[in-house]
């Protein structure tokens, strides 16, 4: 797309100094602009939503920021201070998706680490002092844990406050949060973006990286779109609607003509998989039925237990009572929660992550495998899914979110599954990339694949699914066509 680039939107009133100024901001790899003169104007006091395509740069431009990446050219000034980066200011934080947390250490010690310790004498710690002071830490940010829990038994939406409020202690008036809420279910969403905006009226610089719109129009004062490398829109919220945004981020494309891909006309035909009062040490009873040519969604709140559905239909959990019955012949694909940690192998090119579980199929005498073959059905994936970049030799740990899901989703379908496993399918990727995982879906469907879809994404399952069901701490709800239940039951009963 050639998009004409916007110019910087001045920041506060005439005369005031943003807080930071990006000025022509470039950066290049191996030739391949990834940054294309971007300028922008932040000041205190403000929420801006960053967003953009997969691969529009916005991974790139932070850590330019943060000093990982040396820009090629440009300017970047904090206030009114030409600096290289901004790496090692006290006064800014970088929340990243894993948000940066010791799992096995307390909530008091995650809080602490980078400050000078407590002391009660000598180089002894006063813990009561430490405690005190995370307790004040966690106040800022207004949750109530007992410190000394360690940050692996906290759920999600309270880790993420957790590392907001580690910012915070160590002096942070201008946050970056990127991703950090895409984990999250919509109701520990809400009560991060709650305390965002209580430290933007404090007068904090947050600048969100995020693909839902929803955030964006709950609590930005500006949207910031890239496209290409480019900044393409630089827009205060209160001249924005949906339509609007969904255009800038789509160019020519519009979100209604997307959604039109995803429509399905396949044929329910016999069962592929059956819970029968099945149950883990994580789980409830599930009782389920999933067949041929359709699409069963689940969803659930925050600790029911959610993606331990998943994991058990492919395998990867132990049953501990009750029956999952399934044909021995049947072939099974997951597509795993945490793409990061359990779904590539980041070393390894884009066609080696794509083809591993497929090998049988390419492989001719003596157990060799066909190279010729196996680009072959790689790169024709790979362009059926619009993988960026178009190389197949790419590595996989430089791909962004999204084309590191469609990878993962491109792996899966090289099986030929006949069950697909989906666990949180669209976590983290663009309107376009979603789109695209929903066209997908119906094609495995019309092609005779059951489809189980595990999301917190109530989208996911209206776009992919024919039935739909909640898992609790109890177990699963008896599925339901997705007609018979609207968005307001599913927050009621969740």
């Amino acid at each position: 797309m050639d998009a004409a680039p916007v110019e910087a939107r001045p920041a506060g009133p005439p005369g005031a100094l943003p807080s930071l100024r990006l000025t022509d901001v470039r950066k290049s790899f191996s030739g391949n602009a990834v940054l294309r003169g971007i300028s922008l104007n932040l000041r205190g006091g403000e929420i801006v939503g960053l967003m953009g395509p997969n691969g529009a740069g916005k991974s790139t431009l932070l850590k330019v920021l943060d000093g990982f990446h040396r820009m090629d050219s440009g300017r970047i000034e904090v206030d009114g201070v030409q600096v290289p980066s901004l790496a090692g200011r006290s006064d800014v934080a970088f929340i990243h998706q894993d948000l940066g947390l010791v799992e096995d250490l307390s909530v008091t010690d995650n809080l602490r680490l980078g400050q000078p310790w407590a002391s009660r004498f000598g180089p002894m710690i006063d813990r009561d002092r430490e405690r005190d002071m995370a307790v004040a830490a966690l106040r800022a940010v207004r949750l109530e844990v007992d410190p000394a829990v360690l940050i692996r038994d906290l759920p999600p939406g309270e880790r993420t406050l957790v590392a907001i409020a580690r910012a915070l202690a160590l002096g942070a008036t201008k946050l970056f949060v990127d991703e950090a809420t895409s984990n999250l279910t919509k109701a520990d969403s809400f009560s991060v973006l709650a305390v965002l905006k209580e430290l933007a009226l404090d007068g904090a610089l947050i600048v969100i990286v995020t693909h839902k719109l929803s955030e964006v129009f709950e609590c930005a004062h500006r949207a910031v779109v890239l496209v290409d490398g480019e900044l393409v829109a630089d827009d205060l919220m209160r001249d924005l609607d949906r339509a609007a945004l969904v255009s800038k981020l789509l160019a020519h494309e519009t979100e209604a003509g997307l959604a039109l891909a995803t429509e399905s006309t396949s044929e329910v035909g016999p069962e592929v998989i059956r819970f029968v009062n099945a149950r883990t040490c994580k789980i409830g009873a599930v009782n389920l039925v999933v067949r041929r040519g359709e699409a069963v969604g689940l969803t659930g709140t925050a600790g029911s237990g959610l993606h331990e559905v998943a994991l058990l239909a492919a395998g990867h959990a132990p049953l501990t009572a009750g029956a999952v019955e399934v044909d021995r012949a049947v072939r099974i694909a997951l597509v795993p929660p945490q793409r990061e940690t359990q779904g590539g192998f980041p070393a390894l090119a884009v066609a080696q992550n794509m083809a591993i579980s497929s090998l049988r199929r390419r492989r001719i005498l003596a157990g060799l495998v066909s190279g010729a073959r196996e680009r072959a059905d790689v790169e024709q994936m790979a362009d059926e899914l619009s993988v960026v970049p178009r190389s197949v030799t790419t590595e996989f740990g430089v791909l962004s979110g999204g084309n590191k899901q469609k990878v993962i989703l491109g792996r899966a379908l090289l099986t030929d599954p006949d069950l697909l496993v989906l666990c949180e399918p669209t976590r983290g990727v663009d309107i376009r990339t979603r789109a695209e995982i929903y066209r997908t879906v119906a094609k495995a469907k019309a092609a005779g694949a059951a489809v189980l879809v595990v999301s917190s994404d109530y989208e996911d399952l209206a776009a992919m699914c024919d039935r739909v069901g909640v898992v609790t701490a109890e177990g699963t709800s008896d599925p339901r066509p997705k007609d018979e239940v609207s968005l307001d039951q599913f927050e009621e009963y969740l």
